[in-house]
């Protein structure tokens, strides 16, 4: 109903297809249609139906290419480039100091995820339950709770 999501065609979702880095990119930037003001784009991205998305969410932060300046907006989403991107849509961001000294956090662990990694600490930010408070643009735990 908002028209955040939408489906392949009026009449089609398709919803066992995986999804493209260029349609979540664009999920992003219809859930905040605020205005960006940056002027970030990518260089494979021109004449591509969701260039004006990817450039919006590129621009408010909530998505990133990688360091050749490309988007691969056609390759599908990877769960873990999902989870970041969510996160950043969101506002969120894991305080590193809180979990990496918190002795009843080392029981909750990913076995294919290496602690210390960027994408540990991305699943960090929206696996476990958390109090938060923000300061200087930082958000520092208060407490934290293991999922279940």
């Amino acid at each position: 109903g908002l028209g955040i999501v939408q489906g392949r065609s009026a009449t089609t979702f398709d919803p066992k297809a995986p999804i493209t880095r260029a349609q979540f990119a664009a999920i992003c930037a219809r859930f905040d249609t605020g205005v960006s003001s940056g002027s970030r784009t990518f260089s494979d991205i021109s004449g591509h139906w969701a260039k004006d998305y990817i450039n919006q969410a590129a621009n408010k932060g909530f998505v990133n290419g990688y360091e050749d300046g490309t988007f691969r907006p056609n390759q599908s989403v990877k769960r873990i480039e999902a989870v970041k991107m969510i996160n950043n849509m969101l506002g969120w961001s894991c305080d590193r100091d809180f979990v990496d000294n918190e002795k009843h956090l080392s029981g909750f662990e990913f076995e294919d995820l290496e602690r210390g990694s960027w994408e540990y600490y991305e699943v960090m930010e929206a696996s476990l339950s958390h109090n938060c408070i923000h300061e200087n643009g930082k958000e520092i735990w208060t407490k934290a709770a293991v999922a279940a």
